[in-house]
């Protein structure tokens, strides 16, 4: 099965921008984090995680989020009998990092779910 895209001739522009956004986006998703904590500490004054367990916390999601983003991604992605050699860095260089940053901005997100000072 082809993706639809993939016989355009834009093909190779269209396979960096992808490569680039997967590559900057853990980055990004950082710089977001940091964000969503100051608005928890603004939440909670009395009751902050303190930042050590918030970075620990972010760290294990996304290490977990990777590792299971690229090994199901390249189960999708390498399965059928047409995949290349090289389908497996998709789940390692796309997949896995895409992954890896929804968990960092979801968990962030999740934190400031906690019930604020009163």
């Amino acid at each position: 099965m082809a993706i639809a895209w993939a016989d355009t001739p834009n093909e190779p522009c269209m396979i960096l921008i992808f490569w680039y956004l997967a590559y900057w986006s853990p980055v990004l998703a950082l710089v977001g984090v940091f964000f969503l904590y100051r608005l928890h500490c603004k939440a909670r004054p009395r009751h902050q995680i303190p930042a050590f367990v918030y970075a620990a916390i972010i760290l294990v999601g996304a290490v977990v989020a990777y590792l299971a983003g690229m090994i199901l991604g390249n189960l999708f992605l390498c399965s059928s009998a047409s995949s290349g050699n090289l389908c497996a860095l998709i789940g390692i260089f796309i997949i896995g990092p895409l992954a890896s940053a929804f968990a960092i901005l979801s968990i962030g997100s999740m934190i400031l779910l906690l019930p604020r000072d009163k």
